[in-house]
């Protein structure tokens, strides 16, 4: 008869109290998981600039982790900042804009009887005998105006209210980067340590992190925002407003294989069709998909080197899902849950599988009925 007593329930206590103990840990750290893994990212691309600083320095981790840190800062500060307030003026002029009387002066100008929409859905209502009515046009664009009016009124009060979370947020990651770049490799050896993986395959988790930060950060981000930033300018060049907001848009749009800026591209076009302006209209359309395809398939590819290299529709999918799932953050955690995801397919196909499959033919019970009689049927 099994004996029960506390050496025996001992290891299960332990690891009922060390899952709750998990829990409660994760619970706590919850808000700040963003932070954390934007900080641990940072830290695997900053790691060799770092070693060499701290060489150069003399071995004085605290000095070599505090310049790298105040660079950082000096380096995202800035661009964040100007981008931020840029972006902040054009979101409530926007407001201004569609939201004020000037809006429906135009909109009348436009959807009217005689308005540039109201004289092109009439020439196609002739041609193509549907009846389609200018006052149903003129009443649906007035309350989409009403709609985006108010939207964008929500929208500059949640960008203002948003900025002391983001400062919370940025200043929270920039000393996880601090002590990550100084305690780094101290935790790093505690946790393979405590993985019973092998160290190879704990080295292949924490390089596919970094090969999917590096992917995101340098090679997606760096080539999005700079088709955001060229077709921004080309934006306000033909006279589009709000150059600075839907640049922003299109930087981000520019993040997903398969839609691109073209998100934002197509409808402007028809925009400045709709306007009368169609040479400008053309060549806008050329210009912003001209210089998307040479972003895309020139630059980032070379950024991103042999990093992440997924299905178009998996990248597609885990950037949108991730979107979803967790909001801006998600634009890193989907690749990177999808990476991992490969990862350990990828080491069940060639180290578990056999063994998994080994391990269960030997637990498996054999078959001692035998073969069954004509007269036990």
């Amino acid at each position: 008869m099994p004996h029960y007593g506390n050496e025996a329930i001992a290891p299960y206590f332990f690891l009922i109290i060390f899952g709750a103990a998990l829990i409660a840990v994760g619970y706590v750290l919850l808000p700040f998981l963003g932070d954390m893994v934007i900080a641990l990212v940072a830290v695997l691309l900053l790691s060799r600039h770092y070693e060499r600083l701290l060489r150069a320095l003399g071995n004085r981790p605290v000095l070599a982790s505090g310049l790298t840190v105040a660079v950082l800062m000096v380096v995202v500060a800035i661009p964040v900042s100007l981008v931020g307030s840029a972006l902040l003026a054009d979101i409530r002029h926007a407001a201004v804009t569609w939201g004020g009387p000037e809006a429906y002066v135009t909109i009348n100008d436009w959807t009217s009887e005689n308005g540039r929409v109201a004289r092109a859905l009439t020439a196609f209502a002739q041609r193509t005998g549907l009846p389609i009515s200018p006052e149903a046009v003129q009443d649906a664009v007035v309350e989409v105006a009403r709609s985006l009016s108010q939207g964008l009124y929500k929208r500059a009060n949640a960008f203002v209210a948003g900025v002391l979370q983001f400062g919370l947020h940025g200043i929270i990651t920039l000393f996880s980067i601090f002590y990550l770049l100084m305690q780094g490799e101290k935790l790093r050896t505690y946790l393979f340590r405590l993985s019973p993986l092998a160290g190879d395959e704990d080295q292949l988790f924490l390089n596919k992190l970094g090969e999917v930060g590096r992917a995101i950060l340098v090679g997606n981000g760096i080539g999005s925002s700079l088709q955001g930033l060229v077709a921004g300018l080309a934006w306000a060049v033909v006279g589009l407003p709000s150059p600075v907001l839907w640049g922003l848009v299109m930087a981000v749009a520019a993040f997903l294989p398969l839609v691109g800026v073209a998100a934002v591209v197509v409808p402007a076009t028809f925009y400045l069709w709709f306007a009368g302006r169609h040479a400008v209209a053309v060549a806008f359309f050329i210009f912003c998909m001209g210089q998307s395809f040479l972003f895309e398939y020139g630059l980032k590819p070379r950024l991103m080197g042999s990093s992440m290299r997924m299905n178009s529709l998996l990248v597609f999918l885990s950037l949108l899902g991730g979107i979803l799932g967790f909001g801006a953050p998600g634009i890193l955690y989907g690749p990177l849950i999808m990476t991992l995801f490969l990862a350990l397919a990828q080491l069940y196909e060639t180290r578990y599988q056999q063994r998994i499959a080994r391990r269960l033919e030997v637990s498996a019970p054999a078959d001692r009925s035998g073969p069954t009689s004509a007269a036990g049927i």
